[in-house]
């Protein structure tokens, strides 16, 4: 180098102060657009989450109706390849027709009739299970319903 045109201290002092500003301007810069670009994110994931909302609203109000449309599978005699097994419980006590034990009875039975509804798939077998529940007065009434039917 030509000492000459070494530049002073003070001049070398001058240039690492203006890159030193000029690095520091930049940094800002970048420190800005990135912060905007942070909350851009955020408001982009905001409204996603909101549409997602949304749209799982408008599926169940949809998938609602078609599932309770959709006919469920008769309850009849078990398949080798699907054999449930249905909980047991125990048999409601027998009715004699006291007014005090009607409702106890009927719901013990709705219970048994609600476990199991492989076995209680019809009216009838629901009807054959009560009647032979009852006993006294309760039973001639069930048989003359039972002749009825």
């Amino acid at each position: 180098m030509d000492p000459a045109h070494t530049p002073s201290p003070e001049d070398r002092f001058e240039q690492i102060e203006r890159a030193l500003q000029q690095h520091e301007e930049r940094m800002v810069a970048v420190s800005s657009e990135s912060r905007r670009a942070a909350a851009a994110r955020e408001q982009a994931l905001a409204a996603l989450a909101t549409q997602v909302q949304q749209l799982t609203q408008t599926l169940s109000q949809t998938l609602a109706p078609v599932q309770s449309a959709t006919p469920s599978p008769s309850p009849t005699l078990p398949t080798p390849s699907r054999v449930e097994s249905e909980p047991r419980v125990g048999t409601p006590e027998r009715y004699a027709g006291e007014p005090e034990g009607c409702n106890p009875f009927l719901t013990n039975c709705s219970i048994l009739f609600a476990l199991q509804p492989l076995t209680f798939s019809t009216e009838e077998a629901k009807m054959v299970y009560a009647i032979s529940h009852l006993t006294g007065r309760a039973r001639l009434w069930g048989t003359a319903e039972w002749d009825r039917h």
